[in-house]
């Protein structure tokens, strides 16, 4: 009934306009697409056939001011082969739900955008009247996402029923874990990762994910492994302060999934210390920094698998750092190494010999390679992230 109506809305409008109508979710997904009236561009064509907006054309939008403005927003054409817009953004109490789409050549009339204005206001209210309706439902779900990871083999099996009756997960197992935090503990708490549950569930498609109730430090997901790709992504979408997201599992019940709690955490650990991976890190992709999950991982550690590693982790030694890194990271080849690092193959062996003559290592020796190269990642799980100019 929902769609039904939100396409009347469209189909209406366009109508009474005689041009092409887009209404999206707060997502940029297309809900209601009107048949072709008027001109068209490759824009709308990209939006009907791949129900999404391209990253390119939803930072345009982005810095455009469409996420933060509470009226409409004149969309200039972006090249000479697209067209102008108006976007009619769909917010209620201050809550953003969708966006209201129009092709604005020619230029919309003062009595036309009125028009618009009118079916923007009903859009409005049905989005907000899901919204609310799938927060509840959401809540619900929660409760049962909440059992499936902390109560017995019972309460998991009556979870995992009730929500495979009421189609919560819709895809295919196997099943993932997800969980979010904070890159900085002290960055956000209950209250910011209530605010990231409420947009993960307006940026979510129905039935890709049910999140647990939101815990002081930490947001946990449960979605099919096809669809982590679409939550992490989501997650690098949501505005500052950013949280991190570890993923893990291959489970092919939804009673198995509080296995992965354990991966999943670590990996979020990892994603919040480890720059590279940009916020959002896969345990099944970890690498070396698997090693570590159930090592102690204080800020002395690194000392004691390669003693002397902190010698190196300083502003004044942070090229030796950076070169002993690459070095090891390349398997100790050097011609790949100072390709690597635009620099002369002689520099490179005198930063070498230089960072022996730190540590007492013989780069020579395997094992002394191995430990050095061990110390180095775990020193990025255990130490105070520095700036990029500490680095250098």
């Amino acid at each position: 009934m929902f769609e039904q109506q939100l396409q009347l809305i469209a189909e209406q409008l366009a109508d009474a306009l005689q041009r092409a109508v887009i209404i999206d979710d707060a997502a940029l997904r297309p809900l209601a697409v009107s048949a072709q009236t008027g001109l068209v561009d490759a824009s709308r064509v990209e939006a009907v056939l791949q129900r999404r907006t391209s990253a390119r054309h939803r930072q345009m939008l982005t810095e455009l001011g469409i996420f933060k403005s509470r009226g409409p927003v004149s969309i200039p054409a972006a090249d000479p082969a697209s067209l102008p817009r108006l976007c009619l953004p769909l917010v209620h109490r201050d809550q953003l739900h969708g966006f209201l789409w129009l092709i604005d050549q020619p230029s919309l009339t003062a009595v036309q955008i009125e028009r618009a204005e009118a079916a923007a206001a009903q859009a409005r209210r049905l989005l907000h009247q899901r919204a609310a309706r799938q927060a509840a439902e959401f809540n619900t779900f929660a409760a049962l996402a909440d059992a499936l990871l902390q109560g017995d083999k019972r309460d998991r099996g009556a979870a995992a029923r009730t929500l495979t009756d009421e189609a919560a997960l819709t895809g295919s197992p196997p099943y993932s874990l997800a969980v979010i935090r904070y890159l900085d503990a002290a960055a956000g708490g209950r209250d910011d990762l209530l605010r990231v549950a409420g947009d993960l569930r307006r940026r979510a498609a129905p039935g890709r994910l049910v999140l647990a109730s939101p815990r002081q430090d930490e947001l946990i997901a449960i979605t099919t492994q096809d669809a982590t790709g679409v939550l992490r992504d989501a997650v690098r979408a949501l505005p500052r302060p950013q949280p991190v997201i570890g993923t893990a599992g291959a489970a092919p019940r939804l009673t198995a999934v509080h296995a992965e709690l354990d991966n999943a955490r670590y990996a979020a650990e990892v994603a919040a210390a480890v720059p590279a991976f940009g916020r959002a890190a896969d345990w099944d992709e970890l690498g070396s920094y698997a090693v570590f999950q159930y090592l102690p991982r204080d800020q002395a550690a690194p000392e004691r698998i390669c003693r002397g590693i902190t010698t190196l982790l300083t502003q004044r030694t942070g090229m030796y750092e950076a070169t002993i890194r690459a070095y090891l990271d390349c398997g100790a080849n050097a011609p790949q190494t100072a390709a690597m690092l635009h620099i002369h193959r002689t520099t490179l062996y005198w930063r070498l010999a230089r960072v022996a003559d730190l540590l007492a290592v013989d780069l020579s020796r395997g094992d002394d390679r191995l430990k050095l190269h061990l110390a180095l990642k775990l020193a990025e799980l255990t130490q105070p992230r520095r700036t990029a100019s500490n680095a250098r």
